[in-house]
């Protein structure tokens, strides 16, 4: 057994960590993953976490956006976001594909109870 496969045996693999996934989910709680991030909704309590740390309640959600980046450079991804009541937006996750980051958002917008809008960059 050579270095290479040993590293790759006993190191998370980061080939599914860099996008955005479901890590749980409950009647209580959607929890998503990327990467060291995880976003929970709790359809209790009405709240978004990030870390553990309250970030904002579904009450001042306005919908979820999914919205592609990168193109010009040849490497586009899906970000899943949320616009917030105002002009603040609260990233959950890239996606590779249009379709997964859509899947996603409409988890996330059955939650949380708003839309999910879709635009290009």
């Amino acid at each position: 057994m050579n270095a290479r496969s040993l590293m790759q045996r006993w190191l998370p693999s980061r080939s599914h960590d860099e996008f955005l996934a479901v890590e749980s989910e409950s009647p209580a709680t959607l929890t998503l993953r990327q990467g060291r991030m995880v976003t929970a909704f709790d359809r209790l309590s009405r709240t978004v976490t990030q870390q553990g740390k309250l970030v904002t309640r579904f009450g001042a959600i306005r919908h979820v956006q999914v919205q592609q980046e990168g193109a010009q450079a040849g490497g586009a991804q899906w970000w899943v976001s949320l616009q917030l009541a105002g002009t603040s937006v609260v990233r959950v996750g890239r996606c590779p594909e249009p379709s997964s980051a859509a899947q996603l958002a409409a988890r996330i917008g059955s939650v949380t109870g708003v839309n999910v809008l879709s635009s290009g960059s």
